[in-house]
């Protein structure tokens, strides 16, 4: 019995000690990666900011094997989050489908490689799915029936969550809104390779799309935009539109249909609590217009009541999320 008694007491203090210790947590983009140790939902650092390496997975793998080294020089880690783009197994931390902008990343065991190489316990995710946790926790909507986190930016993504319990999907692929059909006509080829994708209309690429429509057969006495045709950003139609130029702001009023499309299927679909934006392009997003369009494409009952929340963490969302999961899973 005193055996079992002291046990059960190392076993407490070995999770109270393991409470106490950060997670490290990793985004891995198609161009950046950021790594800082989370404890509490925050980082404890400014965030390590490194180009993402181009020489393929081996190249990836010996950069983030670099990373967990050098912060374990500062600190004692309760294991390591990684939030990477693709779509993951997020048991085995197997990478089962990657972007083009990270070429020979499908098929990586990443998990088993760096906990083998660390002997850290090691939690691979979806970079949007961990976005959706981090947002969660930061505004207390752990315990909401339904928590939908959309990322706009080059392409779109999005991660759910049920009640605190992240969605994955039985093939891991929930969440992978983007590519919702919103139109039928064969339009816009979305890069996944299927036509009139809800990124191809909705994303940084779909603005540029729908500027390039609405000012193909126009004058340049009617928008300086014309003249720039060819060198259009998001940047310029944006900063046209808050000058007052009436070509822009009817590209941006079309935009935001064109997002409303996608989140209004999804509403009628999920029926969640609240919707949370994030990415490059949320930052532009008019929420009272967006609101507006919804009730006229949601039925009555869900649009009075859904709620369209602005990222608290932004870019540190998928870093901060994957380093927490790894920090709950210790603490359960």
């Amino acid at each position: 019995m005193q055996s079992a008694s002291k046990s059960a007491t190392d076993g407490n203090l070995d999770s109270i000690l393991k409470g106490k210790m950060p997670a490290l947590g990793i985004d891995l983009g198609g161009t950046k990666i950021l790594a800082a140790p989370v404890n509490e939902g925050r980082p404890l650092t400014e965030p390590i900011k490194e180009p993402t390496p181009c020489g393929g997975p081996q190249s990836i793998i010996a950069k983030l094997l670099e990373l967990i080294e050098r912060f374990q020089k500062d600190y004692i880690l309760a294991g390591v989050g990684i939030s990477t783009a693709g779509i993951v197994n997020p048991d085995t931390g197997e990478i089962l489908g990657s972007t083009g902008n990270l070429p020979g990343w499908t098929g990586t065991h990443l998990k088993q490689i760096l906990e083998s190489k660390t002997l850290l316990p090691v939690h691979v995710e979806n970079d949007a799915n961990s976005a959706a946790y981090a947002e969660a926790s930061v505004r207390d909507l752990s315990d909401k029936e339904g928590v939908v986190l959309i990322t706009i930016g080059t392409g779109i993504g999005g991660g759910i969550l049920m009640k605190g319990q992240l969605y994955r999907g039985e093939h891991f692929a929930a969440g992978e809104c983007g590519h919702i059909r919103i139109a039928l006509n064969n339009q816009r080829l979305c890069t996944c390779g299927l036509f009139d994708c809800w990124e191809a209309y909705a994303s940084g690429r779909g603005l540029l799309a729908t500027a390039k429509e609405v000012l193909s057969e126009k004058t340049k006495e009617q928008s300086p935009l014309v003249h720039a045709l060819n060198e259009l950003t998001t940047q310029t139609i944006i900063s046209a539109a808050g000058k007052g130029d009436l070509l822009a702001r009817k590209i941006m009023h079309i935009w935001h249909e064109h997002l409303c499309a996608g989140i209004a299927s999804i509403a009628q679909t999920l029926d969640p609590d609240c919707f949370i934006l994030t990415g490059g392009l949320s930052k532009f997003v008019d929420f009272d217009l967006l609101h507006e369009l919804l009730k006229d494409r949601t039925q009555p009952h869900i649009a009075a009541n859904l709620k369209i929340y602005m990222s608290k963490l932004g870019d540190l969302a998928g870093m901060i999320g994957a380093a927490q999961i790894v920090l709950d899973r210790i603490s359960v």
